[in-house]
């Protein structure tokens, strides 16, 4: 039977393109994906992007919605307005909500909640976040790899100790324990403390003053601190025994032993990674708890649709970690979804306007390849794919780039000035046979025509940039875009691909 629920719902029809009454865009095609391409102007948010946000307001989506720039807040306010669903909207903004991620990752449902390994990739997740906000900066070297696997190995260690201790697993709480983590000179000290303190052949004088010593080593290190908290602990498990032991190794011995110059770069990158966090927007609204309408799969369990209003335009690299990092959490929370214990499973969406800002260069194409499964529907609206390749890295961006364009099966091109999108959609919505006439002269005689089929684009790329755009009283406020749906299905048209007109105005 609950295959039966889903089944009427992914074949539900939730409207039909425009200008072709036949052709109709169901839930279960908008889980397959949708991107929106056009240049700044063409209309790509106020013509189908609207289009299709409407439809899935009218037809009980939960959602998130990303902004990129302050105009998207009252956009989205208007369409839910209209929509009749103003109960179901959640703003969070500037002095307004809360959403601590690593609380969120600890105190959630499902397996993996509190798990070592995913808190860690929750915490690296904001390297590639800062990365494409610098336009892919950087890549994918091996040096980097390096010392991002180095990093990653430090952040690990800094949860289970924190774990282990009994502290509040905090961002600051892991600055703190960096930054006094043991020296060589340090960590052998301790070390020959520790030995006369738990030698049965040591005198209690001897062991008054390890034990002073001790303490004074102890007095202002957080880090020692807590490795002694953790070393105290009898109560453990199998597994956090052998965390424990991995622990100790790694600020005793691993981490103590590392010449200055690589301690140096491990702990400026890791610092450079949370330094968002510890003043302004993010220390206010992302590092305290949770407020009880922000979580996530309120999406799905409630229809609730999350609007995070921090404008990149306006916050910049506060903006692109605020939402970005909120964005990884509510695609995890889809994935973890149970569709058949859910008596209405309801659709959900996430919006993202100028997409290649938010973009996770693995993980995206990982989530939309199955997000069906999910009932999740994705759509990113961006200028063109050089967007995608720059934000991808480097050294595999363009792979990257085309992996999530895949999984992306509806695709709506806007007028664009972008060569290389434009033959892209070209190349997409490929060629057909076109007759064409030749004929050979010579100088004393009359030319003999002959007639041959030739290859030739359906839509040449110029094409494209020449579609009509938004904002023009001539156009009657529409703007024009060619969906493509793949793989490509029959149309009424009997072409690849439909030529519409989205009303800017309704």
């Amino acid at each position: 039977m609950q295959n039966d629920k889903i089944y009427e719902l992914l074949n539900k029809s939730i409207f039909t393109w425009p200008q072709h009454p036949s052709d109709k865009f169901t839930i279960g095609d908008s889980f397959e994906g949708v991107q929106i391409f056009g240049a700044t102007g063409s209309g790509k948010t106020s013509g189908s992007g609207k289009h299709i946000a409407k439809s899935f307001l009218k037809n009980g989506y939960g959602g998130l919605v990303l902004c990129a720039k302050p105009s998207e807040r009252k956009s989205w306010e208007a369409y839910i307005k209209k929509a009749g669903r103003e109960k179901d909207m959640v703003i969070f903004s500037p002095g307004r909500g809360s959403f601590n991620p690593i609380a969120y990752e600890q105190k959630r449902f499902g397996k993996g909640a509190g798990e070592t390994l995913n808190i860690t990739n929750l915490i690296m997740s904001l390297n590639n976040l800062a990365r494409n906000f610098m336009a892919g900066e950087g890549g994918e070297s091996s040096s980097e790899k390096f010392w991002d696997n180095a990093v990653q190995r430090a952040i690990s260690r800094m949860v289970d100790l924190l774990n282990l201790s009994g502290e509040d697993l905090t961002i600051m709480n892991m600055r703190e324990v960096l930054v006094n983590a043991l020296t060589k000179e340090s960590a052998a000290q301790f070390l020959q403390i520790n030995s006369i303190i738990n030698d049965p052949k040591s005198g209690e004088t001897d062991i008054n003053i390890a034990v002073d010593k001790l303490q004074i080593l102890q007095k202002d290190n957080y880090c020692l601190s807590c490795l002694l908290k953790a070393i105290e602990r009898d109560d453990l498990s199998a597994s956090q025994e052998n965390s424990r032991r991995l622990v100790q190794s790694y600020f005793f011995k691993e981490f103590a032993l590392l010449s200055e110059r690589t301690k140096s770069i491990v702990m400026e990158q890791f610092l450079g990674l949370i330094a968002p966090f510890e003043t302004g927007l993010l220390q206010k609204q992302f590092s305290s708890d949770i407020s009880d309408d922000l979580w996530p799969e309120l999406a799905y369990e409630e229809g609730k649709i999350i609007i995070l209003d921090f404008p990149v335009k306006e916050h910049l690299i506060a903006g692109v970690y605020a939402q970005g990092i909120y964005k990884f959490i509510f695609q995890q929370a889809m994935e973890r979804r149970d569709t058949n214990a859910e008596e209405n499973p309801r659709p959900c969406f996430l919006w993202v306007d100028e997409s290649h800002l938010f973009t996770n260069p693995v993980y995206d194409a990982l989530f939309q390849s199955t997000a069906r499964s999910s009932l999740c529907a994705t759509v990113l609206l961006t200028q063109g794919i050089n967007s995608y390749y720059a934000a991808m890295g480097s050294s595999r961006g363009e792979a990257r780039a085309k992996s999530l364009l895949m999984n992306l099966t509806t695709k709506v091109f806007h007028a664009s000035n972008d060569h290389d999108t434009n033959t892209y959609a070209s190349d997409m919505i490929g060629q057909d046979f076109r007759e064409m006439t030749s004929i050979q002269r010579k100088q004393t005689e009359l030319g003999q025509a002959t007639l041959a089929e030739h290859l030739f684009p359906k839509i040449f790329p110029h094409e494209v940039a020449m579609l009509e755009k938004g904002g023009d009283k001539g156009n009657g406020f529409k703007v024009e875009g060619l969906v493509f749906k793949s793989p490509a299905r029959g149309w009424s048209t009997n072409e690849t691909y439909l030529r519409c007109k989205f009303a800017q105005r309704d």
